[in-house]
């Protein structure tokens, strides 16, 4: 009775190691991450800078000012050219497999300013829309999928619930297999704990007469076979 208790006590102990590993692991998946650092710029003027491994230094911007003259800046520091892009669509987060051509040739954008690397600097202006927030990304090929890319509010905080592209399309090939492994391990655990249990069982065995059972009768001797007695 004892080992069996023991045995059930090790499956859930067993199975509830495997499940919190499993939901960390997940959650660390797919959490949503939010850029890096925000910076809170009331003026006309935007600094911009890229570095390297495909990043832009700040990459989020908010409470600019609305239906104003916006002045950027943009430095690169990197020995990469790399572009600072605005895609002109408020609201909405670029799908990690999009074609970022196609997307801006279909909405346009704010501004886009080009920088050549190594410590390469342009600028440009835009008029700044009213509120709302914008995504914005590097064009140069691969670096977008690289995540290099930022979020900018005009006149508004940006939402606290964005997500980067790579989360925007659903939960992708990795939460599948994550889920699977999980349900997988929970197996394992359960049928391992079953094995040992059924182990020690066996091997530690209560007598019948431990239980509270009579003990059971010894078989008949077998009928004898020799000549009949005189």
């Amino acid at each position: 009775m004892s080992v069996d208790r023991r045995g059930r006590r090790f499956v859930s102990g067993a199975v509830a190691v495997v499940l919190l590993v499993a939901l960390v692991a997940t959650w660390s998946a797919v959490a949503p991450a939010r850029a890096a650092s925000v910076v809170v710029d009331t003026s006309s003027s935007l600094a911009v800078t890229t570095a390297a491994p495909y990043k832009f230094v700040q990459d989020a911007y908010e409470n600019l000012p609305t239906n104003t003259t916006i002045n950027v800046t943009v430095t690169d520091a990197d020995t990469l050219p790399h572009t600072f892009s605005i895609l002109d669509r408020a609201g909405w987060v670029i799908p990690a497999s999009a074609d970022l051509a196609t997307l801006f040739s279909t909405y346009g954008h704010l501004v886009s300013v080009n920088v050549t690397g190594s410590g390469g600097q342009a600028r440009a202006s835009f008029t700044s829309p009213g509120p709302g927030w914008y995504e914005f990304v590097c064009l140069e090929p691969g670096h977008f999928q690289e995540g290099m890319y930022g979020y900018i509010a005009f006149g508004m905080a940006l939402p606290t619930n964005l997500t980067p592209a790579s989360v925007n399309t659903g939960p992708g090939i990795a939460v599948f297999i994550i889920s699977g492994t999980i349900v997988a391990l929970v197996l394992i655990a359960i049928v391992l704990g079953f094995v040992v249990g059924q182990r020690r069982g066996s091997t530690h065995e209560m007598p019948p007469e431990r239980l509270g059972y009579p003990e059971p009768l010894a078989p008949p001797p077998p009928p004898s076979t020799g000549p009949p007695l005189p």
